[in-house]
């Protein structure tokens, strides 16, 4: 996959993310699918702080986001090793309290994840070698797939805390555009 391919399937999936946070009312905020479970607010958080830490550390070596918070960092060692009983990473800095808010600072962090891939060359994107703080080494382009199919596993906890909140979902507001 070359890096124009891997933005064109970035931007597919997150419409995909960006549809189902539109349909989010406010009072489904703090609803947890069971008690460990994140809440949706922290779920849709979720999607802008990966990629703004993740893209600037992977593509340009700057981790002083995860550096500055350690919860960041500790969170992606989470992540990978899959610990289902920790919240996702949220960005607590910002004050969003609705979902356009939120949606609104998703489209800001991902506009100024595409201007670092922009920086990108064709062949750092497909041959240099990276290695994120918690030890893992990957192409770029290897690592960004893997955030992005971050991304879809928490569109789908997304979609069933919605499920489970009670709003009307159909299984095709998972996959696609």
């Amino acid at each position: 996959m070359n890096r124009h391919e891997f933005i064109d399937w970035f931007e597919d999936v997150r419409v995909g993310t960006r549809r189902l946070i539109a349909m989010v009312p406010e009072e489904a905020f703090d609803f947890r699918a069971h008690k460990d479970a994140p809440t949706i607010e922290q779920l849709m958080r979720s999607f802008a702080s990966l990629e703004k830490v993740f893209v600037r550390g992977v593509c340009t070596g700057d981790w002083s986001e995860a550096g500055v918070k350690n919860e960041i960092v500790r969170r992606v060692l989470d992540i990978v090793a899959e610990d289902a009983g920790e919240p996702p990473l949220e960005d607590s800095e910002e004050e969003l309290e609705t979902s356009e808010q939120i949606l609104e600072h998703l489209d800001q962090v991902h506009q100024e994840a595409l201007d670092i891939l922009a920086e990108v060359t064709e062949e750092e994107f497909q041959r240099r070698v990276v290695e994120v703080p918690w030890g893992e080494r990957g192409t770029l382009v290897r690592l960004l797939l893997g955030m992005v199919e971050r991304e879809v596993h928490h569109r789908t906890e997304l979609y069933l805390a919605l499920q489970q909140y009670g709003l009307p979902m159909h299984p095709m507001m998972l996959w696609g555009p």
